[in-house]
């Protein structure tokens, strides 16, 4: 209001004395209602941008997370070392990352992360090492919800069991696989590697 005020008086020494008259009441009050209609439009400028600025700092966030997806996302991964005695829901950690294209499966942990919406398909197998083995594993979606099953142990040797998954997800949607059951041998073979595997990647 201060400010107003001291350009009301500039207004009336430029416009009123230096030209021989005053102004009245109704001028007075018109230059005051530009003068606030002025501070307001200053208002509405100084909201948008900031409106501006944070829709920016928004949409530079988004792109630097999403640069790196090149549309493409296939990972494939198998079991190196043996892991026994292998427990109950135990994870499978697969030591051995052949392909991972979009950086979107996680080898410290075992898990494939959906980096975008979309139809994947998932491959799991499983090795039979002698003819008292068998086991089971199941592939997870999130935190425990079961998609596919796999076992693999009929008296022989070497035998491996494969299963093959199609299911949509949602951006940030998990994918793993984790031991069964523990009354199976409890034994995951690895075979030094390539037996014992997962993999996948976005149909669409």
């Amino acid at each position: 209001m201060k400010m107003a005020t001291i350009r009301i008086f500039c207004l009336l020494f430029i416009f009123g004395f230096s030209e021989g008259f005053l102004l009245d009441d109704n001028s007075l009050q018109y230059l005051m209602s530009q003068l606030i209609n002025e501070q307001n439009i200053r208002a509405n400028l100084a909201t948008e941008i900031h409106t501006l600025k944070t829709n920016m700092a928004t949409m530079t966030a988004d792109y630097k997370a999403n640069r790196c997806f090149t549309g493409v996302v296939a990972f494939s991964a198998s079991v190196i070392n043996d892991t026994t005695p292998f427990g109950i829901k135990q994870r499978v950690i697969y030591d051995r990352v052949t392909t991972n294209v979009g950086g979107a499966y996680d080898a410290r942990h075992g898990t494939f992360r959906a980096p975008v919406d979309g139809v994947y398909e998932f491959a799991v197998s499983v090795l039979q090492g002698d003819s008292s083995m068998w086991l089971g594993l199941e592939v997870v979606k999130n935190y425990d919800q079961v998609i596919a099953r796999v076992k693999t142990g009929d008296n022989g040797y070497w035998n491996t069991g494969s299963n093959v998954v199609n299911v949509r997800l949602q951006k940030g949607d998990d994918i793993w696989v984790r031991h069964m059951s523990k009354g199976d041998s409890n034994h995951l073979v690895g075979q030094k590697g390539l037996f014992t595997t997962f993999s996948g990647h976005l149909i669409n």
